[in-house]
């Protein structure tokens, strides 16, 4: 027994010792604990609060960085400011992943440009779906996905690239977010649901289910959408209205 187990250790130290070879002592590391080191694209208030979600997960956030022209500090949280224009050469894409943190604008036109930028100069694009979202099988998700907390993610549901997710939404099965979308919190969709690429759906939004959403669409805080919606189509509930009777005169009504 004592020899069975001595020549037992021996060969997985052999193992460990011909992984490191091959691989590397840090990248084996790397690949044990599957830690990555990420770079955040942006400054602003969005980035600022994709690094204090990251400080909860098991990756490892190391720099922040953006355009040359539009650093005005050369840290942040303690971390260095990079200019994009030469990020590879002081964090290379074989030992770092990158995640573009713009908020919507210009249609997420803007979040698509510097994806794309990103991946011309090697980067993987890092995704993040918080711990506390549920998601059931046959779930798929591209690169640059940011998913909030308690989220309902239901069977067959597919994510394409560059889409954020916020919190407590319900995404039914079969449903289709299309590349480079955002959408906030409190929405819930039906099942077989396609929300086409550059859209966005605000706060508290109930889209029905087979209901197919175009391309660089606008659908507006709790709207309710019942049936398709052509590509570039703005859609918005009508603001509350103030009542004429004083809340002393409404009484029981609420």
């Amino acid at each position: 027994i004592l020899v069975s187990e001595f020549l037992s250790s021996w060969i997985n130290l052999e193992l460990i010792l011909v992984c490191i070879h091959e691989y590397g002592l840090n990248n084996m590391i790397k690949k044990i604990f599957q830690m990555q080191k990420i770079v955040i694209f942006g400054t602003g208030e969005l980035a600022q609060r994709i690094f204090f979600y990251l400080k909860d997960s098991e990756d490892d956030v190391v720099a922040f960085s953006a355009n040359k022209a539009n650093i005005d500090s050369d840290e942040l949280f303690g971390l260095p400011v990079v200019a994009f224009e030469n990020i590879e050469k002081t964090y290379p894409p074989d030992d770092h992943s990158m995640f573009i943190a713009l908020a919507y604008s210009e249609m997420n036109k803007k979040r698509t440009k510097f994806f794309d930028e990103a991946k011309s100069k090697g980067y993987e694009l890092y995704s993040y779906i918080h711990p506390s979202t549920k998601i059931w099988d046959e779930f798929e998700m591209g690169e640059n996905c940011f998913i909030l907390a308690e989220n309902i993610i239901q069977p067959f549901v597919k994510i394409g690239d560059n889409v954020l997710i916020g919190s407590n939404n319900l995404i039914s099965h079969n449903t289709i977010i299309e590349d480079n979308c955002f959408l906030t919190s409190n929405i819930t969709l039906g099942g077989h649901i396609t929300i086409g690429a550059n859209s966005f759906v605000g706060l508290s939004a109930t889209i029905n289910q087979r209901v197919k959403i175009g391309e660089e669409c606008i659908i507006g805080a709790g709207t309710l959408i019942t049936k398709d919606v052509n590509d570039k189509e703005v859609y918005a509930e009508n603001s509350s209205k103030k009542l004429p009777q004083p809340s002393d005169e409404i009484g029981d009504m609420i």
